[in-house]
């Protein structure tokens, strides 16, 4: 864990970075923006006959207008073990985090809009369910890597833009993003259609946003030699 210092420190640069540049592929991509609306003719309201019953138990705990940390305490309360994931069992405690931030991002994101906006608009309950948790963040990145290759195909190319999305939003620390992106097959632990292809191209796409949080690291140390 880090000391309180070390917290500060690591708060102060990440603002730093923020406030230097607004990161990879900004300019001229309103195509890539495009790429992360969710295709038409999808009936993203629909529920899955697949689905946990946990995720229904989830939606309705949290459109009764309860806090970030209750839904979190509530998201805990109800766990991931022997979770049912697109139609398929993951057997006793093998993938809860992985699980539970699959009935999160089910309950959130899969609402038809663009992605990136999805995640500001929830990033406190996001930042409440995972940001103290380094093996959570990993599952919820695992979880958003299904919902793009299952649903939202358009957005393996421009994941870095997700990426940088749940960054700025205090969701998931930068070392867990690299530990995810070491992970390659993660997603075939839970995922019958797991394809390597499309797991290779959206670490390639989230390549990018790494790339450009080491070089704004390199520039801090630069500017500030201790």
């Amino acid at each position: 864990l880090m000391s309180a210092a070390e917290k500060r420190e690591r708060e102060r640069e990440k603002a730093a970075r923020k406030a230097k540049g607004s990161g990879p592929r900004e300019e001229n991509d309103k195509e890539a923006e495009d790429e992360l609306e969710f295709e038409e003719g999808s009936d993203d309201d629909e529920v899955d006959l697949g689905d946990d019953e946990r995720i229904a138990k989830l939606k309705e705990f949290i459109v009764a207008g309860h806090t970030p940390e209750e839904c979190a305490a509530e998201l805990e309360k109800l766990g991931g073990q022997d979770a049912i994931v697109c139609g398929a069992m993951l057997t006793g405690r093998s993938g809860e985090d992985f699980a539970k931030a699959h009935f999160l991002i089910s309950v959130t994101l899969d609402q038809g809009g663009k992605l990136t906006e999805e995640i500001v608009a929830n990033k406190a309950l996001f930042k409440a369910c995972f940001a103290s948790n380094a093996e959570a963040q990993i599952g919820f990145l695992t979880a958003m890597e299904l919902l793009i290759v299952k649903d939202k195909r358009n957005g393996i190319k421009v994941f870095d833009k997700v990426c940088k999305t749940l960054w700025e939003c205090d969701v998931v620390e930068e070392d867990q993003f690299k530990v995810w992106h070491a992970r390659e097959t993660v997603l075939q632990n839970y995922y019958a259609e797991f394809k390597l292809g499309d797991a290779i191209k959206m670490r390639e796409s989230a390549q990018k946003f790494i790339e450009w949080l080491e070089a704004s690291e390199e520039e801090e140390e630069e500017d500030d030699p201790k």
